[in-house]
């Protein structure tokens, strides 16, 4: 079985250039991901999602945890948070491999209103394999659409049952209630990822969660790890980052359409957060396309 759905990953990212951060797929929220090689520390702001690891090693900080995943390892994020990540085993021979599923909140509210007397209480049990069974057989859909356009929304309720019913249940089941603090802070975190750029008043992210601005400070803390200010500080800082590795633009022009009005401050909380300034990244990529070139 994971031999099926290891090969199935490789095929699908082969001889795609976005594998390192994540090929999409058909299927909303399904990424695969391949690399070839252990990579530098990786700034993300992540949703809620289940990870899986096929081949390979990457070590993950969440919030104050830190933890490497390996062959065969699932990670299960039940919050808007930061991480830092490095794939620490990854070869040409041997790629490092893994596909990532983000979770739909409304499937699982559908789930716990329609079933409550299977997911209502989570049990805890141990369903990795049977979640694991339920990736493999979506991934290995991705060959057969007309058989994918039929069973998907199927497969994407089974991997949320599953999830309910693991050892993190009760945090998968309160992500879809519409009045907890992790879905009443995730409204708030949308309004912050589609605004980055833009000020964003506390009083309109509170009202959006419904909470005084006291309790959502709190439990914006609690839930993410981050205020608010500093939670729109890293999408910032990580936009900024693939900017200037993707883009080519100018620094103070990339500072600019990530929200900064001044360029040293730009450059001085991107050296705090990365640990080197701005310019080794934007040189980065034209080093690596002058060996390219030499080497044709």
């Amino acid at each position: 079985m994971a031999h099926d759905l290891k090969h199935a990953v490789q095929r699908h990212t082969d001889r795609r250039s976005e594998a390192a951060t994540g090929v999409v797929t058909p299927v909303r929220g399904l990424y695969l991901v391949s690399h070839t090689s252990p990579s530098e520390l990786e700034h993300t702001m992540v949703q809620p999602l289940v990870c899986l690891v096929l081949q390979g090693c990457k070590r993950v900080s969440l919030g104050s945890d830190t933890s490497s995943y390996a062959d065969g390892d699932t990670m299960v994020v039940t919050g808007n948070m930061p991480t830092v990540s490095r794939i620490s085993k990854a070869s040409a021979a041997e790629p490092y491999l893994a596909l990532a599923f983000d979770l739909d909140l409304a499937v699982i509210t559908d789930l716990v209103m329609n079933a409550p007397e299977v997911h209502s209480r989570p049990s805890g049990q141990d369903t990795r394999e049977e979640l694991r069974d339920a990736l493999r057989r979506l991934v290995l859909l991705l060959d057969r659409p007309e058989s994918l356009a039929v069973l998907k929304d199927g497969l994407v309720r089974e991997i949320h049952h599953w999830l309910l019913l693991g050892r993190q249940g009760l945090a998968v089941r309160h992500l879809g209630s519409p009045d907890s603090h992790a879905r009443r802070v995730a409204r708030a975190v949308a309004i912050l990822r589609a605004n980055y750029a833009k000020p964003v008043q506390i009083e309109r992210l509170a009202e959006a969660a419904g909470m005084s601005r006291s309790g959502f400070h709190q439990h914006f803390r609690a839930i993410t790890s981050l205020t608010p200010m500093q939670f729109q500080k890293q999408l910032r800082l990580i936009e900024a980052r693939r900017l200037i590795v993707s883009s080519g633009k100018i620094l103070s022009q990339v500072a600019f359409d990530v929200g900064y009005e001044s360029t040293s401050q730009f450059s001085r909380e991107y050296t705090r957060m990365y640990g080197h300034p701005p310019t080794r990244d934007k040189r980065a990529p034209s080093a690596r396309r002058q060996t390219a070139n030499t080497a044709e």
